[in-house]
């Protein structure tokens, strides 16, 4: 074979590299892009829960305070 075509076929063979490597690069970006769609989603979900149970807790915490509000004021009447 000569030099020249030995050339050709790297370069063919270069070229047919390089496209691959730029599929697997946008194929790569795709499945960044769906895992940070992913973990927002997630991260939303978290959230409203969070939400959920904080509203939960000043919720209970208000009641705790209204008993011993209550038992104190009840300790108090026992004890006169």
């Amino acid at each position: 074979m000569e030099n020249e075509q030995l050339l050709k076929i790297i370069i063919e063979r270069f070229d047919k590299v390089d496209q691959q490597i730029n599929e697997v690069l946008q194929r790569l970006e795709v499945i960044e892009q769906g895992q940070q769609e992913d973990i927002k989603g997630a991260l939303t979900l978290i959230n409203k829960k969070v939400d959920s149970i904080t509203y939960d807790i000043d919720y209970l915490s208000e009641k705790t305070g209204k008993h011993d509000t209550k038992i104190n004021s009840i300790e108090k009447r026992i004890q006169s």
